[in-house]
This record gives C-alpha cells, sequence and structure tokens, in this order.
C-alpha cells in the first residue's frame, strides 16, 4: 500500500475510532463514573481535545485523497466532515459552554442536542466513506 493510501485509511480510522469511542465510550461511562456535577468540567476540558483529533484526521485524509487524485466522492465527505468539526469546535461548543456558566438549562439542552446531532451526522458521513476508502485502500 502506498504511503499516502495509509495516510488515507489511517485518518478514516482514527477520525473514526475517536467518534465511537469517545460517544459511546468515554463521554457516558465518565457521567456514571463522576456523576454529572463531576463530569461536566472534565469532558469540558476534553472536548476542544476530541474535535482537534477529528481535525488532523480529517486534515491528513483530505491531503492524502487530494495527492492520490481521489475525485469529489471521496473529498467532499471530507470537507464536509471538516467544516462541521471545526463549527462545532469553534462556534457550538463556546456556545454550550456559555449557556451551562449562565444557567441556561433550556440553552444548553438546545446546543448540546446540535452538538450531538453534528457529531452523528460526522460519523454516518464517516460510515459511508469507509466503503470508498477501503477501495482505495487496496493494494
Amino acid at each position: 500500500m502506498s504511503a499516502l493510501r495509509y495516510l488515507l485509511v489511517s485518518g478514516w480510522a482514527v477520525w473514526l475510532g475517536s467518534i465511537v469511542f469517545f460517544s459511546f465510550v468515554v463521554a457516558p461511562t465518565t457521567f456514571h463514573a463522576l456523576g454529572r456535577e463531576a463530569a461536566a468540567p472534565l469532558l469540558r476540558a476534553v472536548f476542544p481535545r476530541y474535535y482537534l483529533v477529528g481535525l488532523l484526521s480529517g486534515a491528513a485524509m483530505l491531503a492524502a485523497a487530494l495527492g492520490l487524485g481521489a475525485g469529489l466522492p471521496v473529498t467532499i465527505p471530507i470537507v464536509v466532515g471538516l467544516v462541521i468539526v471545526a463549527y462545532v469546535r469553534q462556534v457550538v461548543t463556546p456556545a454550550v459552554n456559555r449557556a451551562r456558566e449562565r444557567g441556561d438549562d433550556d440553552a444548553f439542552a438546545r446546543l448540546h442536542l446540535v452538538s450531538v446531532q453534528l457529531n452523528l451526522v460526522v460519523l454516518a458521513v464517516l460510515l459511508l466513506l469507509g466503503t470508498i476508502v477501503a477501495g482505495l485502500a487496496r493494494v
């Protein structure tokens, strides 16, 4: 497998794995083990790094896809995922934090739901993209 194909597949695996592991293992386990009040500050500190993993993995994927001459069916989903992750990291997450600091439970719940929904969109994009990436990974 060429280095660019390896980078594409690795970026996809890291990005997908980080979403699955954080969303379905780390976050629920943290809330269960620590309780809501203790878990919130910990997860608040983790979220920017979590999204940074997505941005770095997606950027590596995009660079590899462009280097391989991959077409729009590969590059567009990567760009869509990157835009969503950047938006959630830079806009939604700070808004969630401000709502929590103000004690605005309605805004917090609404913004948290937006964050969860956008994470699920990225997860779905990556799962669908996996079939294409697997085809490009063939030696």
